[in-house]
């Protein structure tokens, strides 16, 4: 990374507060196939200019999360996508969503922020989860450097996603895996892989200096965020040192409704006065062929939220109010801690590469809500107040090795280790006034010691001179799940419980011709049951049900088939996919018992129940001209089905609709200009494919084009302008996992578009 790329970072304290200040503020398959066909055929009748240097081809890329061994992405037996920090950088980015907004077949979901201080979860965990082809949560893994990031939880009022716990300003690169990653990272890879690589000192200093850096300050109009980053390294010999910080300031994320006011009708955002702090320092001992790295990461955000959406009179039991909300505030700080100790080697012999690292890692979601009552009759509503938290502390190990043995006929690379972690994992729910029949405090589940543990083998053969390599890989995964005897449950004792896993993973590439690839792949996956599904207990007799844990609660799996084509020229790059994945006794809370009543209440539990069945093609193209300009076009689409026991298949609807995105730019060849235009297509998500989604017929928002421009110059050698205009026509959307189980009756379908016309704007100063 260099200075005018820059990162950001950041963190920031606060406990809850009574009263948060918050400062104003045809057929698709038809369709897709049609035009996979077109981007192959305009492909091939390209004229063969020579490449850009200054912008040389994403497919040149390396990539390590496709094999565990390192090769070009146009090489790899999977779909894999690359965005590095000069792409954050180029397309403003600000967030994980940002990060894949033109990446059809992966998205982020963001509801609005329109919960309650008992009842409603919408839009809480802002950014939630990454979704790759229709799966997403804890079903697919997150790691930075190598570590994986906490899982996300949800319960009653709580919902604390993932998405907090990375700024993108942190990273150098993002590799994005699709389908199963289980045979080569273990549990939670069952669907994808999303793989951060923060920068080092090196990539701070420019060639032939000892010190280097940059400060970047932004701003973006969406949710007013005003940004401010500083980096600096220095090398010192053998020893390098990093630090950078990044500060962001923001308010709510606006939309285009056109409600205002108290209640829930509104449909303009709620009132959000966010920061956060990110800071990221590492120290560098690199002697030869050895490396010793000390990493210390740090990441803390806090939002204060005015929900007025919640406020007025409240509902509950007829047509007259059941009391008056006067104020409804809340305070949302998530923090994640790390540091970590790696050596690597890199030499020649009977062991090329080798990686150890030790780490420790502490993620923590803090969620709390305030609410005044009055009555409105003479039953008395006192205020009430919910403080609900989720931890993560963990111990872990991981080492690898890569061995080369052979010459151009028969080359094998051999690539082996494995990794263990140990995470207590925790919730409280807290508060004043608890519902009838609890007490606070108390928790969801009892603290649980959870291991994860697991040993992997990777090879490649590469026979014929290359011509045929196939990647066979192996996985032996092992977990351990420990309830705790909880204080804060004492009438309750959470089951053990323990199980193992094997993952293969099977790849084939063909070379056809100079630069034309074919390639299979055949992959297993798997998700270990979380502490809170297989110990969940919650009790309320007097409402008539219960909630038992499920000592037998098995493991998710997957399996997927993917084949494709890749060319990749000098000017021409070209991706065509079709996948078909089976995923394997989903984890799913059913009534499993009991009729409702305080004498028979029902028993609802964490069972293996469902199974899910995904069918789709994707496509990808880019085009370069020595002139600097270019081209890029790429579309996904993608249907599943939901088999339960006993049942008709349903379809699944976290499956986004067909995507397609269009770009065209220029980049300068000394790299002094660039400007890009992207069209993004999001089609109707056909009403098939919602049938059972809601309790009537589901809200699916209108296709939807939307326009985005971005540019860049440098001003002189060491200063960089940045530039974008976002939905540039003001076009009013929304995205179908942002309304996902929205009712078609809602009158509030305002609150969950995204904002309207927007810009950004980025200055970088290198030093």
């Amino acid at each position: 990374m260099n200075g005018s790329t820059g990162k950001n970072m950041g963190s920031t304290t606060g406990s809850p507060a009574r009263h948060a200040a918050i400062a104003p503020r045809t057929d698709k398959r038809g369709i897709c196939s049609s035009i996979a066909l077109s981007a192959l055929g305009m492909a091939l009748a390209t004229p063969a200019y020579a490449a850009d240097e200054s912008a040389p081809s994403a497919d040149d890329q390396i990539v390590v999360t496709a094999t565990r061994t390192p090769l070009e992405i146009a090489d790899a037996p999977a779909s894999v996508t690359v965005i590095d920090d000069e792409q954050i950088a180029d397309q403003l980015v600000t967030d994980i969503k940002d990060l894949v907004r033109y990446e059809p077949g992966v998205s982020v979901r963001r509801a609005p922020a329109r919960f309650g201080a008992a009842l409603g979860t919408t839009g809480r965990a802002r950014n939630e989860d990454f979704v790759i082809r229709g799966i997403g949560g804890n079903r697919v893994l997150i790691q930075v450097d190598g570590i994986r990031s906490p899982q996300g939880f949800s319960f009653g009022a709580q919902d604390a996603g993932r998405g907090g716990y990375t700024d993108v300003s942190l990273v150098k690169s993002v590799e994005i895996l699709r389908g199963p990653a289980s045979a080569l990272y273990g549990s939670d890879g069952l669907a994808g892989a999303i793989s951060f690589t923060t920068s080092d000192p090196v990539d701070l200093v420019e060639p032939g200096r000892t010190f280097g850096g940059f400060l970047r300050a932004s701003y973006a109009s969406a949710d007013d965020e005003f940004a401010e980053t500083a980096a600096a390294a220095g090398l010192f010999g053998d020893v390098s040192a990093m630090f950078s910080y990044t500060r962001r300031d923001f308010g709510e994320l606006s939309n285009q409704g056109t409600v205002d006011g108290l209640g829930s009708g509104r449909t303009l955002p709620n009132p959000q006065d966010g920061h956060s702090d990110a800071l990221l320092g590492k120290l560098v001992w690199d002697a030869g062929a050895h490396r010793v790295r000390l990493t210390g990461e740090y990441l803390e955000t806090e939002l204060a939220t005015d929900l007025l959406s919640g406020q007025g009179p409240a509902f509950l039991f007829g047509p007259a109010p059941s009391w008056i909300v006067d104020d409804l505030t809340a305070l949302d700080t998530t923090k994640r801690g790390r540091v970590s100790l790696d050596w690597t080697y890199t030499g020649e012999g009977a062991i090329d590469y080798a990686h150890v690292a030790a780490y420790y890692q502490d993620g923590e979601d803090v969620q709390f809500t305030d609410e005044d009552r009055s009555p409105v009759s003479a039953t008395p509503r006192p205020d009430r107040e919910r403080l609900n938290t989720f931890e993560n502390e963990v111990y872990g190990l991981t080492a690898e090795a890569r061995s080369v043995f052979g010459d151009d006929a028969f080359r094998t690379t051999l690539a082996f280790g494995g990794d263990v972690s140990w995470t207590r994992q925790e919730g409280l729910r807290d508060g004043t006034e608890p519902p009838f029949g609890e007490v606070f405090p108390t928790r969801a589940f009892p603290a649980t010691d959870f291991m994860l543990g697991g040993i992997f083998l990777a090879t490649e053969f590469a026979l014929f001179d290359g011509t045929v390599t196939v990647f066979p890989a192996l996985r032996y995964d092992f977990y351990d799940l420990d309830p705790t005897d909880d204080p804060l449950l004492p009438t309750f004792a959470g089951s053990a419980q323990s199980g193992d896993r094997l993952s293969p993973k099977f790849g084939v590439t063909v070379k056809l011709a100079e630069g034309v690839l074919a390639y299979a792949n055949y992959a297993q996956g798997f998700r270990a049951p979380t502490p809170f599904q297989v110990n969940n207990f919650f009790e309320n007799l007097a409402f008539g049900y219960t909630s038992l844990p499920n000592p037998d609660l098995g493991p998710e799996t997957s399996e997927s088939w993917e084949g494709g084509l890749k060319l990749d020229t000098e000017n021409v790059s070209l991706q065509l996919a079709a996948f078909h994945a089976d995923y394997d006794d989903f984890i799913s809370q059913q009534v499993v018992g009991g009729s409702f009543t305080p004498f028979d209440p029902a028993q609802y539990q964490y069972v293996n129940f469902d199974a899910v069945e995904i069918d789709g093609v994707e496509a990808k193209a880019s085009f370069r001209m020595d002139s600097g300009f270019y081209s890029r076009f790429a579309i996904a689409y993608a249907a599943g089905d939901i088999l339960t026991p006993g049942q008709a298949p349903r379809p699944l609807d976290t499956i986004d609709p067909l995507n397609l995105v269009i770009g065209l730019g220029y980049r300068q060849p000394a790299g002094r200009f660039g400007a890009e235009l992207v069209a993004s297509h999001h089609a109707r998500k056909p009403l098939d494919e919602t049938t059972g989604a809601c309790s009537a017929e589901c809200y699916r928002p209108d296709s939807f084009t939307i326009l985005d421009a971005t540019a860049f110059l440098a001003l002189t050698d060491t200063l960089k302008l940045r530039a974008g205009i976002f939905n540039i026509f003001d076009e009013k959307y929304a995205y179908w996992q942002d309304v996902r189980g929205l009712s078609a009756t809602s009158t509030t379908t305002d609150a969950h578009t995204r904002p309207g016309r927007n810009a950004s704007v980025s200055l970088s100063f290198q030093f």
